[in-house]
């Protein structure tokens, strides 16, 4: 079969693009490469925005690691303690 054997890409891709003309329909393609332009601009803008949020997330940390560490105990807090809600029992 010497015929496979000289297919090559661009006419393997000039061969799928008839195919989809005769078989897809010519009203079928604007659809397909209006919803492919959709598509693309949807994930460019996800990108976008997921860089801006990681560069949002790195200021955050970054003032995050100024702020003085908060330790937790295991003791309850006092009476006398007046930061705690319902801490004024009588």
């Amino acid at each position: 079969m010497p015929f496979l054997g000289d297919l090559g890409f661009w006419k393997i891709v000039i061969i799928a693009v008839v195919v989809l003309i005769l078989f897809g329909g010519a009203t079928r393609l604007p659809m397909f490469a209006k919803g492919l332009g959709q598509s693309v601009k949807v994930f460019r803008k996800e990108m976008k925005d997921v860089g801006a949020d990681s560069k949002s997330d790195r200021a955050k940390d970054a003032r995050d690691e100024d702020a003085e560490p908060v330790y937790y105990t295991a003791e309850p807090p006092s009476d006398s303690d007046s930061r705690t809600p319902g801490s004024r029992r009588s």
